[in-house]
């Protein structure tokens, strides 16, 4: 289906809403920063197998710590500001109860990790942009699985004082045992390693 879309429409005294985005083609992302609407493509299939990993191995962590948590995504988050946005993480680790519900967006306080799989065209958006963002809006924890790399490699910050600090960063093949915000074992290679059959 080809759609036309009047992009003319949306200027500094008309930003791009939620309500607008609801009406566009399917088969994107979409997103909006301080009123301007951020499009990307469908993810790749690679992305798609470590994204559905790695939601796994969070739900099976949270379930084995007793924890009514799930993992999910791309979910949208609430950005507040003079124009009202919102991001989408490729992952967000949320209370299982806000799965029950209809939800319009998730606020930070809905999200205690947010997840993103980065590739080489999306680095400086995952590392800088949105790290800043989840930050301004509090969420406690921040993963960024690196797909740019050689080998993938896994990032996590913590939020302290308003600002992610790296607290771990785990290369494939080098399992490692992550405690917070609870005990997930986890080797990034695992993430993309195809499964004999």
């Amino acid at each position: 289906m080809t759609r036309t879309i009047d992009f003319g429409l949306h200027r500094i005294d008309h930003p791009w809403t939620r309500r607008d985005t609801c009406e566009l083609p399917e088969g994107f992302r979409y997103e909006i920063e301080d009123g301007n609407l951020l499009v990307s493509a469908s993810p790749a299939l690679k992305h798609l197998c470590v994204a559905y990993r790695l939601m796994r191995i969070l739900d099976d962590a949270a379930e084995e710590a007793g924890l009514d948590l799930i993992s999910v995504g791309p979910v949208d988050v609430a950005v507040p500001g003079f124009f009202e946005g919102y991001r989408s993480p490729d992952l967000a680790t949320i209370p299982g109860k806000l799965a029950e519900g209809n939800y319009e967006l998730l606020t930070g306080d809905d999200v205690l990790i947010a997840t993103e799989i980065t590739s080489k065209d999306a680095i400086t958006r995952d590392m800088i942009t949105k790290r800043q963002v989840y930050a301004s809006i509090g969420i406690p924890f921040y993963w960024v699985v690196r797909l740019d790399e050689a080998e993938p490699r896994l990032i996590v910050f913590k939020l302290v004082e308003g600002e992610y600090r790296q607290i771990h960063s785990v290369r494939a093949g080098e399992p490692a045992t992550i405690s917070e915000p609870f005990t997930v074992v986890i080797d990034p290679g695992a993430l993309v390693r195809r499964r004999r059959g």
